[in-house]
C-alpha cells in the first residue's frame, strides 16, 4: 500500500513545486488501460463452464477509475479492483463451492502517446479451499497468498480493434513459494465489426511463472462483445487454457481446459 500512497504523493510535491495547473476529475468516464480478455484473473463479473467436467467458475468483481489526477498537460487515472473467483462443483441436487480466490489491485495509470498506456500495479491475492472442498473433497489446503508490485503497457491499435500488452510482476511476499517471485505476462487481442457495435473478437493471453519454475499459463479466447463501448458491454466467448492452474490452492498443476462463458465487463 506504501508504493500506492508515494504514486499519489510524488505528483503532488511536484506539482506544487513546478505547476500551477492542477485538477481531480473523479469517477471518470473513459478508462486509460484496456482490459485483458483473456486473463483468467482479470477483474470480472462472470459464469463459465468447464465443458469437460461439472466445474462452473463464478466470478464476482469489477474495476472502477476512481479519478484522473492533472498535472499541465499530463493526466493519471488511478482505479480499483476487487473479484471474489468461485469453483463451483454442480452435483445431482447440490452444488458445492470447491475454491474461493480474493484478489484486490490498485492501479496508476499514464498515457504516454494516445495509444500508449503504461500501468503501475499494487495488488494483493489469496487462496482458500472451501469448507466444502476441504470436508466432502478432502483436499489439503496450503497457505496461498501473493502480496505484488507490477509494471505493464499497453499499445493500443484502433485499426484492428485491438491491442498488444506486457509487463511483470515483483511478489513481494509469497507463499508457499517465498523465495520465487516473478511473474511475467503477455497478450493481446483483435476484432472486425460484423455490424454497428457488435465486435467479433479474438485474445491470447501468456503467463510465466516463477512459482512453477517457470511454467506457463496459456489462455485463447474467442468471442463477441457488444456494446463494443469503452466502459459496459457483454460477451459470449469461448476459452482454451492450458499449463498451470491460476486458481493458488491448485497453482502447481498442469491441465488443460475448455470453456464457455458469459462477461459483464464494466
Amino acid at each position: 500500500m506504501k508504493i500506492f500512497i508515494y504514486l499519489i504523493i510524488i505528483p503532488l510535491f511536484f506539482s506544487k513545486s513546478f505547476s500551477q495547473k492542477i485538477g481531480i476529475d473523479v469517477f471518470p468516464e473513459k478508462i486509460f488501460y484496456e482490459k485483458y480478455y483473456a486473463d483468467a484473473i482479470s477483474h470480472q463479473f462472470s459464469l463459465s463452464k468447464h465443458l469437460e467436467s461439472t466445474e462452473w467458475n463464478g466470478n464476482i468483481g469489477a474495476q472502477f477509475p476512481l479519478f484522473n489526477f492533472k498535472i499541465d498537460s499530463s493526466v493519471f487515472q488511478f482505479s480499483a479492483g476487487a473479484t471474489v473467483y468461485n469453483t463451483l462443483i454442480k452435483t445431482p441436487g447440490h452444488v458445492q463451492v470447491f475454491t474461493v480466490d480474493y484478489l484486490v489491485d490498485f492501479y496508476a495509470d499514464y498515457k504516454l502517446t494516445e495509444n500508449l498506456v503504461a500501468r503501475f500495479i499494487w495488488g494483493h491475492l489469496s487462496a482458500h479451499f472451501s469448507d466444502d472442498g476441504i470436508t466432502q473433497l478432502n483436499y489439503q489446503p496450503v497457505s496461498y497468498v501473493r502480496d505484488y508490485t507490477g509494471f505493464h503497457t499497453e499499445y493500443l491499435l484502433p485499426e484492428i480493434n485491438g491491442k498488444v500488452y506486457a509487463g511483470s510482476f515483483y511478489n513481494f511476499h509469497n507463499e508457499p513459494a517465498v523465495d520465487r517471485h516473478f511473474t511475467y505476462q503477455i497478450g493481446g487481442d483483435a476484432g472486425y465489426l460484423l455490424f454497428n457495435d457488435f465486435l467479433v473478437y479474438a485474445a491470447a493471453d501468456i503467463k510465466i511463472k516463477s512459482e512453477v519454475n517457470y511454467g506457463t499459463t496459456r489462455s485463447f479466447q474467442a468471442g463477441f462483445r457488444y456494446p463494443n463501448s469503452n466502459k459496459y458491454s457483454f460477451r459470449l466467448a469461448y476459452t482454451y487454457r492450458a499449463g498451470f492452474e491460476e486458481r493458488g490452492q491448485l497453482y502447481n498443476i498442469a491441465k488443460n481446459k475448455n470453456f464457455l462463458g458469459f462477461y459483464f465487463d464494466f
